[in-house]
């Protein structure tokens, strides 16, 4: 009897690990919601306190699809700096002048005319959150399937029991001091 207690409140708490589960799937899905919005102020920010420079793409490479990378040319503080820059949304050809606004405190970071942030940033927080909503709707999945799994399983249950009764019914009541079913009893003529 103990290993059926400890079964069924095995089974009561698998529910609160699908609904911890739902909610971390939810927070690594808000993770790249929140990375860029972080990165459109820091845009912002970089376009109202950073140093209006003039770059020049030095190549554009085609790793594959989708995953274009621009590197650029440019000239701060009396260096010439390169740096490379995704193409998700603008992708240009080699020699293409471009206005950049670098950071002067860190002068490897700028944002592009065309609104692109320096380096490839967000990636990891786009697996991330794929990952969450992966997390997040295998456990949704799973917590429904096993309320339906328990509604059936109740169903199953009464409709034994309905014909348990009605086999009872039919068969009628057992006598007293026969240990065989009625219809297994010997007839003596």
């Amino acid at each position: 009897m103990a290993a059926v207690e400890i079964l069924r409140a095995w089974w009561r708490v698998r529910y609160p690990v699908y609904a911890v589960g739902i909610l971390v799937g939810l927070v690594m899905m808000w993770l790249p919601v929140k990375t860029g919005n972080d990165n459109d102020a820091w845009e912002d920010r970089l376009r109202a306190d950073g140093v209006p420079v003039q770059a020049v793409i030095d190549e554009l490479i085609h790793k594959g699809r989708k995953s274009d990378t621009m590197h650029l040319r440019y000239e701060f503080g009396g260096a010439e700096r390169r740096a490379e820059v995704g193409c998700w949304e603008v992708c240009l050809p080699a020699g293409t002048p471009v206005r950049i606004w670098v950071d002067p405190e860190d002068p490897g970071d700028f944002v592009t005319d065309f609104g692109t942030l320096s380096g490839h940033r967000g990636r990891v927080q786009g697996v991330i959150g794929a990952a969450g909503l992966i997390l997040a709707g295998s456990m949704v999945l799973v917590g429904f399937t096993r309320l339906d799994r328990r509604r059936r399983d109740r169903r199953q249950r009464d409709r034994q029991r309905q014909q348990r009764d009605q086999r009872r019914q039919e068969i009628g009541p057992a006598r007293v001091g026969t240990k065989r079913k009625p219809s297994r009893r010997r007839t003596t003529k």
